[in-house]
């Protein structure tokens, strides 16, 4: 009978060990939820904030390049303009001054 009790009063210690470890690492689980969201937030961010930097790299070329061709186009499209003008300058003056008499000569 001894032995019984003396296994349960042991048996009941243990319990008693196992149910102080647990009451303590209840109370330490707000403090690794606080510092595991903490770990988590600061890995989520430097996450994005790295999408975000590849993605700012990726529409500064896109600008670029769009800048390159609406470049080109505007020289183009001035190149163009200038040879029109060029080719159809005299005939351009001698309609104007011919418009211009034309008036000059009616209005008298």
């Amino acid at each position: 009978m001894a032995s019984i009790i003396s296994k349960v009063t042991q048996l009941d210690k243990q319990m008693r060990e196992k149910v102080k470890k647990l009451e303590e690492e209840k109370d330490e689980l707000p403090v690794f939820l606080r510092d595991k969201k903490k770990e988590l937030t600061e890995q989520y961010q430097a996450k994005a904030k790295e999408i975000i930097e590849k993605r700012k790299k990726e529409i500064e070329i896109e600008l670029n390049k769009a800048k390159e061709n609406a470049e080109k186009e505007l020289f183009e499209a001035v190149t163009e303009l200038q040879k029109i003008y060029n080719e159809k300058k005299d005939n351009w003056l001698e309609m104007i001054y011919n418009e211009c008499m034309k008036n000059f000569f009616l209005e008298e």
